[in-house]
């Protein structure tokens, strides 16, 4: 099966427990984008909103885009990590009741990851074990970090244990960067900013030693890694030259690409070349970040240009991500 392993869908009732918030002001994305843009944002939220969430609508854009399975993630504007720990458990049990039954709904051609309370290490690895024991859930899409906490916090260990042992997948899917106040004007708090965020989650988890104390966690970062393929050279010699930058990671970080996974949502057929060459095979999924503007709206094509082998071009559009969500 073709299966396009990066789309989303929102729901609906997410934003009535958190309508009035003043906390809703202080979201990277919606404090730091100009007005022009939000009104795009706006503009487009009731065709978003079909597509979201209708069977119909989504299949027919699977046969455009011509892939027989979608893997469905939560809209990430909907994590809302400000929440106070009862209330951020609300929120997640929701849209991941919510996935689990768009997705039966949908049938074979529907995977689900749902999300997790993560400032609250405790009550996520309740919710994670409630997801995938009981509503059969994929796996779990987090921000790149979890409130003040960055992924590397000690506090979140026991948490990727229970996911490893769940044998859940993790995908890092950001909205904004956390202190983006540069990056209002010309949309670039989606441009720069989430593959900006995604890069410093990346550090944490490979030079914090996330990924050396859980060597059978599977994460995933969206967007083809963000910047931190793209940046390894300059990685990996702060880290031969810096003693603080190796002190918590046994191998330099390009030793790390392969241990991650990455999607095609790089838009560029050079750039997707060069992650393949970077990562390796087996670590790239087809993904689109569907329903959303800035997502490809044709990615097998992105991927034929590309100019892969014939063997990781299959498992590009489907092999991969069938191992990585043990669909």
């Amino acid at each position: 099966m073709i299966t396009d392993a990066h789309t989303h869908t929102l729901a609906p009732a997410v934003n009535p427990l958190v309508a009035g918030r003043p906390e809703l002001a202080q979201v990277p994305y919606a404090r730091d984008m100009e007005a022009a843009s939000a009104e795009v944002d706006r503009a487009q939220f009731p065709e978003l909103l079909r597509r979201f969430n209708q069977i119909a609508a989504r299949r027919a854009d699977m046969a455009r885009m011509r892939v027989d399975r979608q893997v469905v993630l939560p809209a990430p504007g909907q994590q809302h990590y400000w929440a106070e720990p009862e209330l951020l458990l609300r929120l997640s049990q929701v849209q991941n009741d919510h996935v689990a039954s768009l997705c039966a709904e949908g049938g074979a051609g529907f995977a689900g990851c749902g999300t997790l309370p993560m400032t609250a290490p405790d009550l996520a690895v309740a919710e994670a074990t409630r997801g995938v024991e009981e509503l059969g859930l994929k796996g779990f899409q987090i921000d790149t970090r979890a409130g003040a906490m960055e992924l590397s916090d000690a506090a979140l260990d026991p948490l990727w244990a229970r996911l490893a042992k769940l044998g859940a997948a993790v995908v890092l899917h950001p909205l904004g960067f956390s202190d983006g106040a540069r990056l209002g004007r010309f949309f670039m708090v989606n441009t720069v900013g989430n593959p900006l965020e995604e890069v410093i989650a990346a550090n944490h988890l490979i030079l914090g030693g996330v990924l050396d104390r859980h060597p059978e966690l599977r994460v995933q970062i969206v967007h083809g890694g963000g910047f931190y393929p793209f940046l390894v050279g300059r990685l990996d010699h702060a880290w031969k030259r810096r003693p603080e930058v190796r002190k918590l990671c046994g191998e330099a970080p390009s030793a790390y690409l392969p241990r991650l996974w990455y999607d095609t949502v790089v838009f560029d057929p050079r750039l997707l070349r060069m992650l393949f060459e970077l990562a390796g095979p087996g670590r790239i999924m087809l993904g689109s970040d569907y329903p959303f503007d800035m997502g490809d709206e044709d990615p097998r094509a992105t991927l034929a240009a590309a100019g892969l082998p014939a063997e990781e071009i299959a498992a590009v559009e489907g092999g991969t991500a069938e191992a990585f969500f043990r669909l």
